[in-house]
């Protein structure tokens, strides 16, 4: 694995821990009335793109 790779590694983890943060806030805050579904959309995608950088790193 190269510096590539890390940086890839880097990224998905910054992506990951941002979306940590934003659970957080909502589990203090809550949910803004008629933002659920988006939100759940939000967190899914984040997951699938996270998914696709640690393949693209292990591919390297």
């Amino acid at each position: 694995m190269g510096r590539n790779s890390d940086d890839i590694h880097k990224m998905a983890k910054k992506v990951d821990a941002s979306m940590a943060t934003l659970n957080q806030a909502l589990r203090k805050f809550g949910v803004p009335k008629g933002m659920g579904n988006s939100l759940t959309t939000l967190k899914t995608r984040t997951g699938d793109v996270i998914s696709q950088l640690e393949m693209s790193r292990r591919r390297q």
